[in-house]
């Protein structure tokens, strides 16, 4: 669990989970850490004492952190919604109350999901995997403006970093290689989604889907800021697909170059690229 997540809620649905599995009849252990690689170090050594599966009480930014540890990724994953944007957990209408959310991992087991997952490769770093999306541009900016918001605020942080970042929208390069073509253009965001939402319920990629074994690159090119107001309240309405500013392919593997731009994914820095991504299919055993 991520202590300090949605500030102090992931702690304390921790606990109710915990007594939720004892009530099972169940033994579970409380993994934590002091900082992000010390919560990762204690997951992969907890991995090698036969674990039946991991629980992840948090938000999108704890999934991101344990999606990096290989052995993590190979045990059934459940979630437990704790965080402030849970865009993940709501791709599947996870339930937020501890006992609902125990009720559904431990009735998954039997059946559980097999969900894509996308991979970032850069160079000179390793491998990093994704389970919402990986954004660059403007989506990218308000992921890291929210973070600074530390009111518990929940996803309406989002909401007051978009405000925000529209007063600042500049138009950035982007050049994009994908089916066996190369294209460059001025635009605002072009960013690679496995799950349908980002950024606490925005749905960027209204059509996506975690078992179809693609991803949904998603392109907003440039326009006066007047048309963009109106670009970005259609987007977060889910009605941006037909616009012609507008354009989501699916794709394998896509390679964006966007300069200095620092991405962001399940709600946390990346870093600046070039990106080389692709999809996972079915690396995640999801328990919902």
């Amino acid at each position: 669990m991520n202590p300090s997540s949605a500030l102090g809620r992931g702690a304390r649905v921790a606990k109710l989970v915990l007594a939720e599995f004892e009530r099972a009849g169940l033994h579970a252990i409380e993994i934590t850490g002091v900082n992000g690689a010390d919560c990762q170090a204690r997951v992969r050594e907890a991995c090698t004492r036969g674990l039946r599966g991991l629980v992840l009480v948090g938000g999108d930014g704890l999934i991101g952190l344990v999606l990096q540890v290989a052995e993590a990724r190979d045990l059934p994953i459940g979630v437990v919604p704790a965080g402030s944007g849970n865009d993940f957990a709501r791709q599947f209408a996870l339930p937020r109350l501890p006992s609902a959310a125990v009720a559904r991992v431990l009735a998954s087991e039997g059946a559980p999901l097999s969900v894509d997952l996308g991979v970032v490769s850069r160079a000179g770093a390793p491998d990093h995997w994704f389970a919402g999306g990986l954004s660059i541009g403007f989506d990218a900016a308000i992921n890291r403006r929210a973070n600074a918001i530390r009111l518990p605020l929940g996803p309406l942080r989002y909401h007051i970093a978009l405000v925000a970042e529209i007063f600042a929208l500049r138009p950035r390069r982007f050049t994009v290689s994908l089916n066996g073509s190369e294209r460059s253009f001025m635009g605002v965001l072009c960013t690679v989604m496995n799950t349908r939402a980002i950024g606490g319920g925005i749905p960027l990629a209204p059509q996506a889907s975690v078992h179809d074994g693609h991803l949904d690159l998603v392109e907003v090119a440039s326009a006066s800021k007047l048309r963009l107001l109106s670009v970005l309240g259609l987007l977060a309405r889910a009605k941006h697909e037909p616009l012609p500013e507008v354009t989501i392919t699916r794709a394998t593997t896509i390679h964006i170059d966007a300069s200095d731009e620092i991405a962001f994914s399940d709600g946390e820095e990346v870093g600046t690229g070039p990106f080389e991504v692709r999809v996972a299919p079915g690396a995640l055993t999801l328990l919902a």
